[in-house]
């Protein structure tokens, strides 16, 4: 019973918990941190760091400790017993250090430098597409919601309307075809409600989804002027261009392409290596007493059947190929921005239009009806006048979440870096 009354207390308290409201960056912040994709790039990041720190490795100095036991039949010849004892035992360090390969090497770092920064810039256009994917769920569920308000004033519109006709009805100032007409409107704004219902629950699902929030997270609205803000000249646009992260990740690729060339040519070049060793042990015999050596290596390639000029041939032809891959995506992405813009301007003069149109039907519907009430206006006439503003209405409010939604598409497609993605740069 103890236990019974103690969750019941904890139930009420949970209950009694204000609902805190999540706005779009906390909502983008969510689906960061539980997103899995975001945490396999992020490991890619990281793998490409770890190759820059192998390559520079290969240019750094080796050393080794090593060790070495051998045993092999006597030799019946002493002067070869001297050379090569019954038992060789020899410990030693070694110390390599390249000296020159071409060039090779450092071209090679710079490479896998420039495949790392595409690689980053490759993290921040997922997540720029994390945040788009985010905002669209985020708006699409206030979009939904704010439909259902509108859906549930027209709802008491109709009923207060329905009631007032079958009044009139009753007393004979109105037909009772009128009353049917209103109750058939308010059965199918009813069930238009249960279908935009339907329609918020599956969006709420794809929101908790795609953020790790429960789908019944309370959801900020935008101020009305945050959705119709005012639209900057495209040259503000264009003028970011460069900024992109995926123009920035193709410039990169380009880059390691130019370096590829270099480690095929430096291929041509002959390779010199520095190797010292210090004996601890030694076999008995002549060598015995030599702690040190050391070793100056060259090799210089006269001949290797075309293969390395062929491989000159492949690295320039994917140089060509990156070059014009970084053309076609400037092309693209300008393109993108002028589309965009475009679209956002019309949107915005749109809206305007619409919230004219808007307010002008609710003023006509509500002229309407003052006038039915004093026998000057047909039922029917206001019937139409409230469907005109119900329709009017729900559009203009459709209109300013899909305005919002096309200014954040603008904004990322110009290289405007949301704060809440600004730690993945």
């Amino acid at each position: 019973m103890a236990i019974s009354a103690l969750r019941a207390a904890f139930t009420l308290l949970f209950l009694s918990l204000p609902v805190w409201a999540v706005n779009l960056d906390q909502a983008v912040q969510s689906t960061l941190e539980k997103n899995e994709l975001v945490g396999q790039s992020r490991s890619q990041v990281k793998q490409a760091e770890e190759a820059v720190d192998q390559i520079r490795g290969n240019i750094l100095p080796n050393l080794s400790l090593n060790a070495t036991y051998l045993r092999q039949p006597r030799l019946t010849d002493p002067v070869a017993a001297g050379f090569f004892p019954e038992e060789q035992m020899t410990t030693n360090l070694t110390l390599t250090q390249p000296i020159f390969r071409g060039l090779r090497e450092f071209s090679a770092l710079d490479r896998q430098k420039d495949l790392r920064t595409a690689q980053k810039q490759t993290h921040l256009v997922q997540m720029m597409d994390l945040y788009q994917q985010t905002a669209q769920s985020y708006l699409d569920v206030l979009a939904l919601e704010q439909d259902l308000r509108n859906l549930e004033a027209q709802q008491k519109i109709y009923k207060e309307r329905v009631r007032d006709l079958q009044g009139r009805a009753r007393r004979g100032q109105s037909s009772s075809a009128e009353a049917l007409q209103a109750q058939s409107t308010a059965a199918a704004l009813d069930a238009e409600y249960q279908i935009q219902s339907s329609r918020l629950r599956s969006a709420r699902e794809n929101f908790a989804l795609l953020t790790g929030l429960p789908s019944g997270t309370k959801l900020t609205d935008l101020p009305e002027n945050e959705i119709n803000g005012k639209v900057k000249p495209l040259e503000d646009y264009l003028s970011r261009l460069e900024n992109r992260p995926d123009l920035k990740a193709s410039k990169s690729m380009a880059e390691a392409a130019d370096e590829e060339v270099s480690i095929a040519k430096g291929a041509h070049w002959p390779t010199v290596d520095l190797t010292g060793n210090y004996y601890f042990t030694r076999p008995e015999g002549f060598s015995e007493d030599l702690d040190w050596d050391v070793q100056i290596r060259a090799t210089l390639p006269l001949f290797e059947g075309g293969v390395t000029q062929s491989k000159v041939r492949m690295a320039v032809l994917q140089r060509s190929e990156k070059d014009l891959a970084m053309t076609q995506a400037r092309r693209k992405a300008e393109a993108e921005i002028r589309s965009l813009h475009d679209a956002l301007r019309t949107r915005v003069d749109q809206l305007k239009a619409l919230k004219l149109a808007s307010d002008l039907a609710e003023k006509n519907y509500q002229l309407l009806q003052r006038d039915s009430r004093r026998g000057l206006a047909r039922s029917l006439d206001v019937q139409l006048g409230l469907t005109e503003y119900r329709l009017a209405k729900r559009n203009y409010d459709q209109a300013r979440y899909q305005a919002r939604l096309d200014h954040i598409r603008l904004d990322l497609a110009s290289a405007q870096i949301p704060a809440v993605l600004n730690k993945e740069m």
